[in-house]
């Protein structure tokens, strides 16, 4: 009889109920493309603030010494390796420059050993480039090995200028650098621009530094950028930690667990997060999360403000058959109960219809506000007929309880009238 009833109130009436379904459709539609958004910006906006640098580096555990290069091989083992984007170990001595058959004087600067496309595996292959992205280059790279002649150096702009290297000689000069006893010529391929302290040095192979410095298979420091979770400020230190704790920020990809683990495959370096970069990745993610999370909120609330508003009028509307239930018998709770369902059902549907369209909309925000590629993630969508029903029921709850509470008799003759 219940499902009778019900069955014939829905067909009654379908202009308040369209209108409900309808609100509860917007609402749902608007979280549900904002959800998206939200659920695929992080991981592009991280990648997009990797512009700003690496986020972690590699340094020996005892000042002055170096490390390994073969041991950069182990960061292709810790639980996090395929986070680990890019890395670029570097060794900067600094040596003295002169320019082959310009005279002047022999300038000091920093030469930057390095890997430029360095394969690391089948799988990855990195360097100075991909970790410090906003370096602009006139010309290219050098190639980490030359078939024959001087190996291949590229010179910041301001180092360029200072050795009389102009923007039109740059790709012509060979430049010889001394270190101690050690030489060795370089052909100039290029010229470094960013604004900070790159245009001051130079940058070769690191295997060419490693020669000149008499370090075969070593290197000073690392710079190396995942892609992490963000971390509040004050995490907990892990030594303090119990061992579920301890067990979620290991198995979590915040910069300093990856980093812990980094320290753990090489015994010999110190592995620490470069705070400034980590904290600002954190700071415009937790902002934009904030922005989206609350536009999702506002649409869910104006959704239910027009459910109550359809709801009210369709109880006061029905009080006819709300006295006529009471005086019949039926207690309050069921009468309460056969508006719920309706008024959920009604939820239900416009929550699926709006989580659909907003599946829709949500990639075309991506696209459009964000330039982010938005995966279809259909998860959302029995989610937002979730959201339709909790949202129609707790927006038509209290209608329904003032228009019930009311003595039956009152109720008859105040619908009567």
């Amino acid at each position: 009889m219940f499902a009778r009833l019900l069955g014939e109130s829905l067909r009654r009436g379908t202009r308040r109920k369209l209108l409900a379904a309808f609100a509860v459709a917007l609402g749902a539609l608007g979280a549900t493309s904002v959800g998206e958004v939200l659920l695929a910006s992080g991981d592009r906006m991280a990648a997009d603030l990797a512009a700003y640098g690496a986020n972690l580096e590699l340094r020996p555990q005892v000042e002055g010494q170096t490390l390994a290069e073969a041991d950069l091989a182990r960061l292709r083992r810790i639980f996090w390796r395929n986070n680990l984007v890019a890395y670029a170990p570097t060794l900067s001595p600094r040596v003295r420059f002169t320019v082959v058959g310009h005279p002047g004087a022999a300038i000091v600067a920093p030469l930057v050993g390095t890997w430029f496309e360095h394969e690391v595996d089948a799988e990855l292959r990195t360097g100075l480039p991909n970790v410090r992205p906003t370096l602009a280059i006139q010309g290219r790279w050098p190639k980490e090995t030359t078939p024959s002649g001087p190996a291949e150096i590229v010179i910041g702009r301001r180092l360029a200028a200072r050795l009389g290297l102009g923007d039109t000689k740059f790709a012509h000069g060979i430049v010889e650098v001394e270190l101690g006893e050690s030489k060795q010529r370089f052909t100039v391929v290029g010229q470094v621009e960013s604004g900070g302290p790159e245009e001051e040095q130079a940058f070769v192979a690191l295997a060419a530094v490693q020669a000149l410095s008499g370090l075969p298979g070593r290197f000073e420091r690392a710079e190396i950028f995942a892609l992490t979770t963000p971390e509040a400020k004050n995490a907990k230190d892990p030594k303090r930690m119990t061992a579920k704790e301890y067990d979620a920020w290991y198995c979590t990809a915040y910069p300093s667990s990856i980093a812990h683990q980094i320290g753990e495959a090489i015994p010999a370096a110190r592995a620490g997060v470069v705070r400034g970069i980590t904290e600002a990745t954190a700071e415009v993610l937790g902002r934009l999360r904030a922005v989206l999370a609350v536009l999702a909120a506002v649409s869910l609330l104006g959704g239910a403000l027009g459910v109550a508003a359809a709801m009210t009028a369709t109880v006061l509307e029905r009080r006819l058959e709300a006295g006529l239930f009471a005086a019949l018998g039926a207690p309050r709770e069921r009468i309460a109960l056969f508006f719920l369902t309706e008024a959920s059902l009604i939820g239900v549907v416009g929550g699926l219809v709006g989580g659909a369209l907003g599946l829709v909309l949500g990639r075309l925000l991506g696209v459009q506000a964000l330039g982010v590629e938005v995966p279809f993630a259909p998860i959302l969508v029995p989610i937002a007929g979730l959201a339709g029903l909790g949202l129609a029921a707790l927006a038509s709850l209290p209608p329904i309880l003032r228009g019930l509470e009311r003595d039956p008799a009152l109720l008859l003759k105040k619908a009567a009238a």
